[in-house]
């Protein structure tokens, strides 16, 4: 069924350079909440508890199905699958869905590169005078 789902599963990082803009834009186009950073959900009946770290605690979240959530270490823990289960995931159908409509919702208008540093000054912690004269002339701090 189209739009079978209670919780739509994401990672924290992505190809977006870390942009972690992945689960906010997929919650947005499809019109659910989105909790990011997750590292504890519990869903019971049509209601989930999601807890997020915080600087200095943790933050307890309470959101109704469906929603988008994108999950941070400590959500949970890989498991290896055993032999069994790799011989029958090759016989378990593969259903391809086709893209619809444009993908590209965002386009990066051009890159350019920070400009280089300068290179580092050492002077003689005796002289003063060319320290003065530098954080005046060069830094423009004095």
């Amino acid at each position: 069924k189209k739009n079978s789902y209670d919780v739509i599963l994401t990672g924290r990082e992505s190809i977006d350079y870390n942009g972690a803009q992945v689960a906010p834009m997929l919650a947005e186009l499809l019109g659910l909440p989105c909790v990011t950073v997750a590292t504890k959900l519990d869903i019971a009946g049509s209601e989930a508890t999601v807890e997020r770290e915080i600087d200095g605690g943790k933050e307890v979240l309470s959101v109704k199905t469906p929603f988008v959530l994108s999950a941070q270490k400590g959500m949970a823990e890989p498991r290896i699958p055993n032999m069994r289960g790799i011989m029958s995931a090759r016989t378990k159908p593969l259903q391809v869905m086709e893209l619809a409509g444009d993908a590209r919702l965002t386009e990066s208008v051009y890159y350019e590169q920070p400009p280089a540093k300068q290179a580092v000054k050492l002077i003689d912690p005796n002289n003063v005078e060319e320290l003065v004269n530098l954080l005046h002339n060069e830094a423009k701090i004095i």
